[in-house]
């Protein structure tokens, strides 16, 4: 078991409601591939995606604190129970 966790901001998504909120984030299944770079490898990911003609967005860092944490565009942490599918469970 990986002990990481991951803050996540919501900076770049536009949500009109609570609901679109919610949905967008436990409604179901995705088909995005989200992925982990450290830092220094930025401009070599953002490179990849340009060479790829496919859009790459940043959403998050990895902490060392366990969970997810979600967090507004002005630093404000997102309340909420979010919970989706557990393909793990």
């Amino acid at each position: 078991m990986i002990a990481v966790g991951e803050d996540t901001t919501l900076a770049s998504a536009v949500f009109d409601t609570k609901t679109a909120l919610t949905l967008t984030l436990a409604g179901g299944d995705d088909y995005e591939l989200a992925f982990t770079a450290p830092p220094a490898a930025r401009a070599a990911v953002e490179h990849a995606g340009a060479q790829a003609a496919t859009r790459v967005t940043r959403i998050g860092r990895i902490e060392a604190a366990p969970g997810l944490r979600l967090i507004d565009g002005a630093g404000r942490a997102v309340e909420g129970d979010f919970r989706s599918f557990d393909h793990f469970a």
